[in-house]
């Protein structure tokens, strides 16, 4: 019988970490918690420990098995050909109950550095190797101290649901485990979703916790505008571009479709909350637009990590996200094409909103035609 490891009871988990480690480099199977079901886990590196695995009892039979990655930055390792929209999903959907099926079939792919009998027992229809990032510390500490990766399958009961707790895993997987980590019933209670991405073709292979609409958010364009207050240019900016993306894609924004990209705004030093202006509201109401129910918002880290593209009114604006966050400089831009900063309407007349908005939707123009209709996700059924 597997020997069972108590995470939430114990002094220091770094000892489960250890112990678990030192099991999968002996090729021996280890059963953790995901968010998801329990998963059983081998050492990749381990042809042997790999085949165990595959025919161990307890084993979801309908899912395959997946790599466990350290973080989303590492799917590109597998998947070095991998399309914006998996690396959108990617990045916003880990570490998360989420399995991506990525094309693998590139030669630099680390997937041809795995032993072969494990490569051929990952591959999914000749081309797909499916990757996850899981938010279990047992996992994440685990996989630092590895030197290779981990390959892991999800758990079924005797029922064929997802086996969310230690006992479920000791009934029908307890003979080929050495060891359990029980840290009680999982999160979500369910399986993973898995979902195949090729190029921007999006499908669900096996369903799981997170439904269609939640897979929209992950795979929608998002574009963050950004201001000081987040109560004039950026709200007007927010409306313009949204019809602006609604007229250019008609047949992607036609209704009762789930919208393939979305215009958001924030400031920089917003006060949560806050109205539009009401100058901005009148001109946008003139344009057929509405700002009646917009609500200040500050710049984020989440905000700014999920946006695809973030477009700022002013110099200033731009250099002080490039200050704070470094690494999105290549994603943060000036509106304008021609370097020039958009003018603070606030304190003006009416009139200087409506030239600021006619300033608005010109740069805006620009940036639209930029966007190619593969930056969105098509979904298909399976």
């Amino acid at each position: 019988m597997p020997r069972i490891l108590e995470w939430k009871n114990s002094e220091d988990p770094r000892d489960i970490v250890h112990v678990t480690v030192q099991s999968l480099v002996e090729g021996k199977l280890v059963a953790v918690p995901a968010e998801t079901a329990y998963h059983v886990l081998a050492s990749g590196l381990n042809p042997s420990a790999v085949e165990q695995l595959m025919q161990l009892p307890g084993r979801a039979p309908d899912r395959s098995p997946c790599v466990f990655l350290r973080s989303s930055h590492e799917a590109i390792d597998y998947a070095p050909k991998m399309s914006m929209i998996a690396s959108r999903i990617a990045n916003r959907g880990w570490p998360g109950p989420l399995v991506l099926q990525l094309p693998a079939c590139d030669p630099t792919s680390l997937a041809f550095q795995l032993p072969t009998s494990v490569h051929e027992s990952l591959v999914v229809d000749k081309r797909f190797l499916s990757q996850r990032v899981a938010a279990h510390q047992a996992i994440s500490q685990a996989m630092r101290l590895l030197p290779g990766p981990l390959v892991a399958a999800p758990l079924v009961d005797a029922s064929g649901n997802a086996a969310c707790t230690r006992q479920q895993v000791e009934a029908l997987a307890g003979k080929g485990l050495a060891i359990i980590v029980d840290d009680g019933p999982t999160h979500f209670g369910g399986f993973a979703t898995c979902l195949r991405i090729d190029e921007n073709h999006c499908t669900v292979t096996s369903p799981g916790v997170l439904d269609q609409s939640a897979l929209t958010r992950l795979g929608q364009l998002t574009v963050l505008l950004v201001c000081t207050g987040n109560t004039c240019r950026s709200p007007m900016a927010e409306a313009i571009l949204r019809r602006l993306m609604s007229e250019r894609f008609a047949s992607q924004f036609a209704e009762g479709q789930p919208a393939p990209a979305v215009a958001v705004s924030a400031g920089l030093s917003a006060f949560p909350g806050g109205p539009a202006s009401p100058e901005a509201i009148s001109v946008m109401k003139q344009r057929g637009l509405s700002l009646v129910h917009h609500q200040s918002r500050a710049v984020s880290d989440r905000l700014i990590m999920q946006a695809d593209l973030v477009l700022t009114m002013t110099k200033s604006h731009r250099n002080a996200i490039i200050q704070r966050w470094p690494e999105l400089s290549s994603k943060t831009h000036l509106l304008s094409n021609n370097h020039s900063d958009v003018s603070d309407p606030f304190g003006g007349s009416e009139s200087v909103y409506a030239a600021c908005a006619v300033q608005l939707e010109q740069f805006l123009r620009g940036w639209v035609d930029q966007i190619e209709e593969e930056w969105f996700p098509v979904w298909q059924v399976s």
